[in-house]
């Protein structure tokens, strides 16, 4: 299918790859750098190859195509564009990638399939106040979003050694399908709250998150 959906927001635009190619011919339409290349072929899984690519190929849709660059890595794993300019955030999951990017704006995104195992794997990321928060009838898409929150700002942070249970924390929320949240990263560092925005799309969650 290719690009799915490419949205404009304040300060930033995103888009969202379905992924129904064949890894060769995703790889026949990057236009890819030497050094992406590079990283490219020591990617060993399949699944991971054809994520990799398809949000490669989303940013021709979202920048001048003056401004599209490559994508490298810093020491954290944080994505960047080669030329330098603003500020990208990745993220994939089953059939679907996605990229955010931003000119002056850090930025970061999730999207995650939704399965009931989320109940079984609370006590890794909630915090003993969120573990009070009333959830009623939509409890797993409800903690998913609170999961791809905290994912997307410890993305938008852009460094290591943050907790999901410690660090960053979703203010209480009425889960509606879509719409707007807040969440705060409380380190050394950092003490700041951040808006964030989600969508469910089908079976799968997305949140995204632009700094203020």
């Amino acid at each position: 299918m290719g690009l799915f959906k490419t949205k404009t927001i304040k300060n930033a635009a995103l888009g969202i790859w379905k992924i129904e190619e064949a890894t060769g011919e995703l790889y026949y339409r990057a236009s890819l750098s030497g050094s992406e290349q590079a990283y490219y072929a020591a990617l060993r899984s399949p699944l991971r190859r054809k994520h990799w690519l398809s949000y490669r190929l989303i940013l021709p849709h979202l920048l001048d195509p003056m401004s599209v660059s490559g994508i490298s890595y810093d020491q954290y794993g944080k994505p960047h564009l080669d030329n330098g300019e603003g500020h990208i955030s990745v993220a994939h999951s089953g059939i679907y990638s996605a990229l955010i990017v931003s000119r002056d704006k850090a930025v970061g995104i999730d999207i995650e399939s939704m399965h009931e195992k989320i109940f079984k794997l609370t006590h890794k990321f909630l915090s003993d106040i969120e573990q009070q928060y009333k959830l009623q009838d939509s409890a797993m898409e409800s903690l998913y979003l609170i999961w791809c929150a905290k994912e997307a700002l410890y993305k938008l942070h852009g460094k290591r050694g943050l907790s999901f249970r410690e660090h960053i924390h979703i203010d209480p929320f009425e889960f509606k399908g879509s719409g707007a949240l807040t969440g705060r990263i409380r380190s050394d560092e950092s003490n700041k709250s951040y808006g964030l925005f989600y969508e469910c799309i089908g079976n799968y969650m997305l949140v995204y998150a632009i700094d203020a």
